[in-house]
């Protein structure tokens, strides 16, 4: 086996793919409610009434800029200090800067120092905000006191959290009483994807990661893999198992024994879900069965959450 290398996205290239057109933010205001209206039957009865989400979406209607202002809600950005949560490249720190917080600070596990110098930057250029880079597990953010924060913002990390229950204490000690805890993730694990890697190479294979059988799995892991990977891609998160494995359900649950009260959460389904059902019904329910009674219908179609919490 050739040993993989690894590449890092430009951050501007990421941050350009989130941006949208002022005039499809607007026409998305007006559509939301009839979008969620759409995606909901595609839910059952049984799992919404159970989880209770405040609205439901296909993959579009969630613009960059509705979520930044959606997490954003309880909190005045002008006087706020706001925590990123795994930030990596420091691409969403960038994002948060145009909202002009007080204080922005942006972490992560590894330090990504070229590109958050270039970040730093352009935030104090563009701006006139002042980010602060630190490397530092999400467990462990010893360096911010306690009850110092009034907004922890993160996207597509807790997917990757693998002691989710440490990361949320932390998360829950740094936050200010009536602080919030925003959050967006996915694909979750038992979504097409859900290891960031399963679908490259087609519909068919999008649910490799629960379908098949550890050796099976590994053998079209090795198959599909690039020799060049993104250095945050599923390429890489499969060696080192970065997947915290959960369903919505438990995710709630662990928000609940944290301590963190549900302001409101939105779900995402995968429209390739919906794809593959309807494709391969058989294959779909064999998924199912093998992965019951944890994993539901449901599960398999839900591909993101997106939460705003509160720290009582």
């Amino acid at each position: 086996m050739t040993e993989t290398e690894f590449t890092t996205a430009d951050w501007r290239a990421t941050l350009a793919g989130q941006e949208r057109a002022w005039w499809k933010d607007a026409a998305y205001a007006v559509l939301r409610p009839v979008l969620s209206a759409n995606a909901r039957r595609r839910l059952s009865p049984g799992f919404l009434a159970e989880i209770r989400p405040d609205a439901v979406f296909f993959t579009r209607g969630t613009p960059l800029a509705w979520r930044r202002r959606w997490g954003a809600a309880r909190v005045t950005l002008g006087d706020a200090t706001v925590l990123v949560q795994g930030t990596g490249t420091g691409w969403d720190a960038a994002s948060w800067a145009a909202m002009r917080p007080r204080r922005l600070i942006a972490t992560d596990l590894f330090a990504f120092d070229g590109s958050w110098e270039e970040i730093a930057r352009h935030c104090r250029d563009a701006y006139g905000v002042t980010v602060e880079f630190r490397a530092a597990p999400l467990e462990d953010h010893g360096f911010l006191a306690d009850g110092s924060v009034d907004l922890c913002a993160s996207d597509a990390v807790l997917e990757h959290c693998t002691d989710l229950a440490a990361v949320l204490a932390e998360s829950r000690r740094v936050l200010r009483p009536g602080g919030t805890l925003y959050a967006t993730y996915g694909p979750i694990w038992f979504a097409p994807g859900g290891d960031h890697f399963s679908g490259r190479d087609g519909l068919a294979s999008a649910y490799n990661h629960v379908a098949l059988a550890a050796d099976a799995y590994r053998r079209c892991f090795e198959a599909a893999r690039k020799p060049v990977e993104n250095f945050q891609s599923g390429g890489r998160y499969v060696e080192l198992g970065l997947f915290s494995k959960l369903t919505t359900r438990e995710y709630l649950a662990a928000y609940a024994a944290a301590g963190l009260a549900r302001d409101r959460l939105i779900l995402e389904i995968s429209p390739d879900a919906l794809a593959f059902r309807r494709r391969w019904p058989d294959r779909f329910r064999a998924i199912l069965d093998r992965n019951a009674p944890r994993c539901t219908a449901d599960d398999l179609l839900v591909k993101a959450n997106f939460v705003r919490l509160i720290r009582p």
